[in-house]
């Protein structure tokens, strides 16, 4: 099945080459500034097949991004695939190359931190993530990041409350968080129809989707991908309902739709210019547009 890789996927994405090692860094040139902001990024992502929803597969993953204040997070958060662009609820957008360039020796002044021992906890199950190394494009940010072993599914459940840790380093405090999940996905229809029994899908028109409403602030967002590109459409989850219109669509052929659950929430810690924790709850399946 094709997969959305700027929505799903971040682990593999990041760790493509990577391997359980550490790492070097290189000191800066001598006068320049070593004032930095972290930017701690956490996600936790819960993925099934809307045809067998019990079949569930889970996956997280954690970043520390160490910036000198001058250098612009927007600019360098993808780059280190700690940033998921969506859409305003109720609009759409297709996804494009990022075309953006920084100069290597900016990104090289960018570094994914060793926090030490970094751990998640939920449902009485705690989960210590793995370290590995991260070479990224052009080997011009580097660093530590972590992630979970396996896809296992029961340590990191839906509608739990998850408590997030490190022991720290000697470039990064220790840091605690406490954060509530939101609840998987329930009620979804296309068209009408249970969303696991939709395989063919006229595209001359808007497609109503439906689910179950979750809490305010929470988007429902859904990816649309083909062989010729991916689309992202986004919605309020409280509103229970939203609206694909036919030029987020396919004319004709096979593509791969999902149905995202997405809570971000922010956290705070000391020595952290920010920190976030991301649920990504998902059903998808393969369908045919005729």
């Amino acid at each position: 099945m094709l997969r959305l890789t700027a929505a799903r996927g971040l682990t593999k994405a990041l760790l493509a080459g990577a391997a359980l090692v550490g790492c070097t860094v290189e000191p800066l040139p001598d006068g320049e500034s070593t004032e930095s902001v972290t930017h701690a990024v956490v996600v936790v992502e819960r993925s099934a097949d809307a045809d067998m929803p019990e079949a569930v597969k889970a996956e997280a993953f954690a970043g520390f991004l160490s910036l000198p204040r001058e250098l612009e997070p927007g600019r360098v958060l993808p780059i280190a695939g700690l940033a998921l662009d969506l859409p305003a609820a109720g609009a759409c957008k297709k996804l494009e190359p990022d075309r953006r360039s920084i100069p290597t020796e900016e990104l090289a002044r960018a570094e994914l931190l060793d926090a030490g021992e970094v751990t998640l906890a939920a449902g009485g199950v705690v989960t210590t993530l793995a370290p590995r190394a991260f070479p990224s494009a052009a080997d011009a940010v580097s660093g530590v990041v972590y992630t979970t072993r396996d896809r296992a599914a029961e340590p990191l459940p839906a509608a739990s409350r998850y408590t997030f840790a490190t022991s720290g380093s000697g470039s990064l405090d220790p840091i605690s968080a406490e954060l509530p999940a939101p609840a998987a996905l329930s009620g979804v229809t296309l068209v009408g129809s249970p969303f696991g029994e939709v395989s063919t899908l006229r595209a001359a028109g808007a497609l109503e989707l439906r689910w179950d409403a979750g809490l305010p602030g929470d988007v429902v967002y859904v990816s649309v991908e083909t062989d010729a590109g991916s689309t992202l459409c986004a919605y309020r989850d409280d509103a229970g309902r939203g609206t694909l219109p036919a030029t987020a669509l396919p004319e004709s052929g096979a593509a791969a739709l999902s149905v995202h659950r997405l809570r971000v929430t922010p956290f705070s810690s000391i020595g952290l210019g920010k920190g976030e924790l991301r649920f990504d709850f998902e059903l998808s399946r393969g369908v045919n547009f005729e």
